[in-house]
This record gives structure tokens, C-alpha cells and sequence, in this order.
């Protein structure tokens, strides 16, 4: 169907051909300026909250899940590892100190201190410190010291008896030992905590106990009325044997004061002779000549005679003064003497030990302290020692 002849074709066809053989000019796209910082920073905002289409909003969803979990995981992987390599072995050391420290604090605190003010002070010291310094820095010992010495001067101060003495008393009562206060004092002055707390002060509770011993028992035979001696028990019956308890440092009674010394009746009889012979030769002659003493006596006959008047009492006192003593002495510097001799002793020992003392009456030994030496024992030491 042509276009002029034809009426019945469409008015405006042809015109639409024209159009579609011709090119429309199109606008020109603006190039695409750079964003400012701040301009970026909101694309980048507003991209989180465009939309994206479903299948856009949950893959980004998963992105963000999956970046929180790696985050916790990584933070929890990191406060682990604090806790475990750092934290908890700092906590357990202090927990460590802590208990080490509380444990000095009872072990010094105990006793009639158990309940001492400074015990609470110093335990809340100890549980609010923060960390090692500050535990290591609270000194027990110096504490504890201060209090003991203030406690046991109190003490003998309120425990002495009429001879000014006091009694030291150990913890596990294994030894009771009387002394002067002031050697007491001495004692507290001179030690610290550890050594103080083992011990309490007591108003001294002797008696007087007699015991029968041989001259070995008894310090050889050379104690003396006043002597103030230690007793040893040696468990194996067997004096000086290296493996008694002979051996060990601590005396089972200490202190104990000799009140008065008795050696048998027999060791008083004296039958002595002294005999001095010469013989002059003179040729043929011989001249014999012998000059002979003999003096008998006994000890114990003699005190009697002068108790009643048969002798000058106080002549025959002043020369029989400490006759047994004497006697022991003289035998110690001829290194001769009667080694059967026996001996009765009055001691004086706390009232604890007498069943002790008496039980072991057999297998005690008496031992002299150098501290405590009498003055011949002094002489020996000072001259071997003095240059």
C-alpha cells in the first residue's frame, strides 16, 4: 500500500520511519567528580542501609555475623590467654605468700598470744595487700619479737619467789629450767620471736628430791653443795656410749641446785701408815733405823666424839668442813681416788620432775654447766685458754 494513493494509510508512519533513520543526539554524561572524604564517608554509610535486594541484604547479614563471632573469638582467645599465662599463675603466687605469711603469723602468735591484739591488725594487712611487695613487706618477726619481749618481762616480773628467781617453762614441758629474773630477763632480751614463743614464765614450784648415784653419775664426785647442775637421762644404761642421749643438745631437767651431799660411812674410816727406814753400814757393822707413823681415825667417830664434848668442837668442824668434797678434790688433782664411791644428793627440781628423777634414778647423769662453774673448774679452763 502506497502512501499518496493510498486513503486509508495511517498519517504519521512514514513520519516515524523518518525518525527511526535519523540519529537523536543524546546528552552528554557529566564526568564523575572525585568525593570529598566526608563525602565518601556517607556513600559508604548510606551503602550499609541501601537496598540491595534479598538476596543482597542476607549475604551482607552473614558478612557481619560472621566478623562478631571472629571478633569474640578472638577477644576470648586473648583474656585466656591472660588468665591462664599471666593472671592465675600472679593469683596463686600471691595466694602462696599470703598463706606463707599467715602461717609465720600463727606460728609466732601462739599460746596465751594466740589471741593478741596485733594478730588481727596484721592478718587484715595481710589479706587486703594487692600483690607481692606488699605481703613480703609486713614483717611478722619484728612485730612478734616486740610483743613477746613485752609479754615475758610482764610475766617474770609477776611469776618470781622469795629468792628472786623465776621458772622457764617450754612448750612441750620437755624441760623446766629455775633461774634468777635477771638472767630471765637476759634470756628475753637476747632472743627473738621464734625463740620466745617456745617459752612462758612461772613462779617457781620445787622440791627437794634425795637420790642415791655413783661417783660417775655424780659429776665424778665433784659437785659441791650450791653447784647448780643439769640431768641427762642416757636411755641405753651405758655412760658415754656415742649413741646414748648423751649426745643430744637439751638436758631433761636444767637448774637444779645441789642442797647437800652424803658419801658412805666407809669412806670416813682412815687407817694410814707412814713408814721411813735408813741403814747406816759401817765395816763390818750394820745400823738398821726406821722411823715409822701410823694415825687411824674415823671421820664420822670424830664429828661424834666432839658433839659431845670429847673433842674441841669447833676446831674439829672447822677441819672436817667439807671433808667429802675436799677429799674428791684432792683426788682430782692426784688422779687417784676411790672410783666405788656412792653418793646421796639432796636436789632441788621442779615438782613436775620428781617421778621422773626418781624412776631414772639409775640411769641419770649430773652435769656441771661451764656457765655455771664452780671455781676450781674455772682455774682449769682459764689457765689451759689463756695464752
Amino acid at each position: 500500500m502506497k502512501k499518496e494513493n493510498n486513503p486509508l494509510y495511517p498519517k504519521g508512519f512514514g513520519e516515524l520511519d523518518d525518525l527511526k533513520n535519523k540519529e537523536i543526539p543524546r546528552p552528554k554524561l557529566k564526568e564523575k567528580e572525585e568525593l570529598t572524604p566526608i563525602e565518601k564517608f556517607n556513600e559508604k554509610l548510606g551503602s550499609l542501609f541501601k537496598d540491595k535486594g534479598k538476596h543482597g541484604v542476607n549475604d551482607e547479614k552473614k558478612r557481619k555475623i560472621g566478623k562478631i563471632i571472629m571478633t569474640i573469638i578472638v577477644l576470648t582467645l586473648i583474656i585466656s590467654a591472660y588468665y591462664f599465662i599471666i593472671y592465675e599463675p600472679a593469683q596463686q603466687e600471691l595466694n602462696g605468700a599470703k598463706t606463707a605469711k599467715l602461717n609465720e603469723l600463727h606460728g609466732l602468735y601462739k599460746g596465751p598470744m594466740a589471741d593478741a591484739g596485733s594478730v588481727f591488725t596484721i592478718e587484715g594487712e595481710i589479706n587486703d595487700a594487692k600483690n607481692l611487695y606488699d605481703v613480703e613487706s609486713i614483717n611478722v618477726e619484728k612485730q612478734a619479737t616486740a610483743d613477746w619481749k613485752k609479754f615475758h618481762i610482764n610475766a617474770i616480773h609477776r611469776n618470781t619467789d622469795q629468792f628472786n628467781r623465776t621458772m622457764q617453762v617450754y612448750e612441750n614441758n620437755s624441760r623446766n629450767i629455775v633461774m634468777p629474773a635477771s638472767e630471765a630477763i637476759e634470756f628475753v632480751n637476747g632472743n627473738d620471736a621464734h625463740k620466745l614463743c617456745e617459752v612462758t614464765f612461772e613462779k617457781p614450784n620445787t622440791v627437794s628430791v634425795p637420790i642415791l648415784v655413783s661417783r660417775l653419775q655424780a659429776g665424778a664426785g665433784l659437785v659441791n653443795v650450791g653447784s647448780i647442775v643439769d640431768i641427762y637421762k642416757n636411755n641405753n644404761d651405758t655412760f658415754f656410749n656415742d649413741s646414748g642421749d648423751l649426745n643430744k643438745s637439751e638436758a631433761d631437767v636444767s637448774g637444779c641446785t645441789v642442797l647437800s651431799i652424803m658419801r658412805y660411812e666407809d669412806n670416813g674410816e682412815i687407817e694410814s701408815e707412814y713408814t721411813k727406814g735408813n741403814t747406816i753400814v759401817h765395816g763390818n757393822d750394820t745400823n738398821p733405823n726406821e722411823n715409822s707413823q701410823t694415825f687411824s681415825s674415823n671421820v664420822l667417830e670424830m664429828l661424834k666424839g666432839a658433839i659431845i664434848q670429847g673433842y674441841d668442837e669447833k676446831t674439829t668442824v672447822d677441819m672436817l668442813n667439807s671433808y667429802g668434797v675436799k677429799l674428791s678434790n684432792y683426788e682430782r688433782q692426784i688422779n687417784l681416788g676411790d672410783l666405788d664411791a656412792e653418793y646421796m644428793l639432796l636436789l632441788e627440781v621442779p615438782q613436775d620432775k620428781v617421778s621422773f628423777i626418781i624412776t631414772n634414778m639409775d640411769s641419770i647423769v649430773l652435769t656441771i654447766p661451764t656457765t655455771k662453774a664452780p671455781s676450781w673448774m674455772a682455774g682449769e679452763i682459764t689457765s689451759t685458754y689463756s695464752g
